[in-house]
């Protein structure tokens, strides 16, 4: 006998006039919604998402939002949106439903266990943030809720870049007022769509070019907020170094880095291996910073 499919994906099926012959849920996605990749009577294969609590259904509506306004040159598109009843009044689900095209056929780059970006990728990724960039600023998107209190002054006057190992006191005696400042003079402006969560295994390379996903934490945000989020990761993973990918402006660099910073030299426990990860990517942050704001380069303790 058949098992009978999740109710996100049955539902999404018959919104859009066919049965589910098979699912599976895929192993990404770090929330507690629903993922099907489900196959129709049709011969289509698309992607479903489902909310299971108030959490993870705020962000879907921010994604598909964010989604109906990029279109499907940037993310996947949209085939459908299950929210309230159906026409006869039948709750579609308990939760939202968004059902988009199937892009399992593009290049993900951290589709394996090693993060592997090929000749070409890097430059395709960053030339997609430019064009949504270009977008500008649409009506009805709100703007993105993760940009940070500075955290700079904290790090530069209790020492815990120094206790971290990231820099010797010397370094820090001479630049850590500069760090404090560029942080302190960082203004947020809702100046373009930005995705909000842009790394290696949000996004695929496409024949088109590259397509974006899990826009769940999207909104307008500041120029370069995307590119300042993903460029480090991407030196961590083998690319080039941020510094070498274009000038942002040091008062950009240091609210969006400054938050990494601190989680790799604070005091929350987390298990050794991602303590390592945080502070590789804080080195980076680090000398990403001091280079843009024209420093000497920080030396470890």
């Amino acid at each position: 006998m058949t098992a009978a499919p999740p109710a996100s994906v049955a539902h999404a099926a018959a919104a859009l006039g066919c049965g589910a012959v098979r699912w599976t849920s895929p192993g990404t996605g770090l929330s507690a919604a629903e993922r099907h990749v489900v196959v129709l009577d049709d011969g289509r294969s698309v992607f479903v998402k489902g909310a299971t609590d108030p959490a993870t259904e705020r962000w879907l509506r921010t994604e598909a939002a964010t989604l109906e306004v990029v279109g499907p040159g940037l993310g996947p598109a949209v085939l459908g949106w299950l929210d309230g009843v159906d026409d006869h009044g039948v709750p579609f689900h308990d939760h939202p439903v968004l059902v988009t095209e199937d892009l399992s056929a593009g290049y993900w780059p951290a589709g394996s266990c090693v993060t592997r970006w090929r000749p070409g990728d890097v430059g395709a990724v960053l030339a997609g943030l430019d064009r949504l960039a270009e977008l500008g600023v649409p009506d009805g998107l709100a703007p993105v809720a993760d940009w940070p209190d500075p955290h700079w002054p904290a790090l530069v006057s209790d020492d815990r870049l120094v206790a971290g190992g990231l820099v010797d006191p010397d370094w820090l005696h001479r630049h850590g007022a500069a760090l404090a400042r560029s942080d302190v003079e960082a203004v947020w402006r809702p100046e373009v769509v930005v995705h909000g969560d842009v790394r290696s295994d949000n996004l695929c390379l496409t024949p088109d070019g590259v397509r974006f996903v899990d826009w769940s934490l999207s909104g307008l945000g500041c120029r370069d907020h995307d590119r300042v989020r993903l460029l480090p990761t991407l030196h961590l993973e083998g690319g080039p170094a941020p510094d070498t990918q274009g000038r942002v402006p040091p008062p950009l660099i240091a609210p969006l880095t400054g938050d990494t910073v601190a989680r790799a030299v604070g005091p929350d426990p987390m298990p050794d291996w991602l303590r390592d990860v945080f502070l590789r990517l804080a080195r980076i942050d680090l000398a990403w910073l001091a280079a843009a704001l024209g420093l000497e380069p920080p030396t470890p303790r």
